[in-house]
């Protein structure tokens, strides 16, 4: 038993040695390289695709965007910024659209502007901005945002619909108030 006893606080020994020692060069892990995963010629290596259990931008997506359509703007928030590709427009819209709804008009304008940045013709941002605009009182923004819509998609297209309606009740209201 003593036997056994020294045994044991040798070993014990042994180990706290082993980690009070500074490591040496030798031991250090090679330090990888960060892969760019916004960067297109990216997309394809091992690093920038989701890993098992991770979500891929595009459900993160569609989760975020599912939630905000409920109301659930803080919640839809915390899914976006959970996203792998914090360039997404869509990604970018998301977010925007989640803080305007919690009443960070100004906050959300950056957003679409990155958003506009990488994919001008993300005509659904183009809408959400013109609300921003309408929130702010900036009706020629508004209006602006509108024929940019038109431009893109046609007057018929759901985006375009949207922020004419939203003009047209704002000048209503505006002219009530007048």
């Amino acid at each position: 038993m003593l036997a056994f006893r020294a045994l044991v606080t040798a070993g014990c020994a042994a180990i706290a040695l082993a980690f009070a020692a500074p490591a040496s060069a030798d031991f250090d892990p090679p330090v990888k390289k960060k892969v760019d995963c916004t960067k297109p010629e990216n997309k394809s290596k091992a690093a920038c695709k989701p890993k098992r259990g991770e979500a891929s931008t595009d459900e993160i997506y569609n989760a975020g965007y599912w939630m905000a359509r409920q109301s659930q703007y803080a919640e839809a928030l915390a899914v976006f910024q959970m996203a792998p590709d914090q360039n997404d427009p869509r990604i970018l819209t998301g977010i925007g659209f989640s803080i305007r709804k919690l009443g960070n008009v100004d906050a959300a304008l950056p957003y679409y502007a990155r958003a506009l940045a990488r994919d001008p013709n993300m005509v659904l941002t183009r809408a959400y901005l013109g609300e921003a605009h309408i929130q702010k009182g900036n009706l020629d923004a508004a209006v602006a945002e509108l024929g940019e819509i038109g431009r893109r998609c046609g007057t018929t297209c759901e985006a375009y619909s949207q922020l004419s309606q939203n003009i047209a009740t704002y000048k209503a209201t505006a002219a009530l108030k007048g």
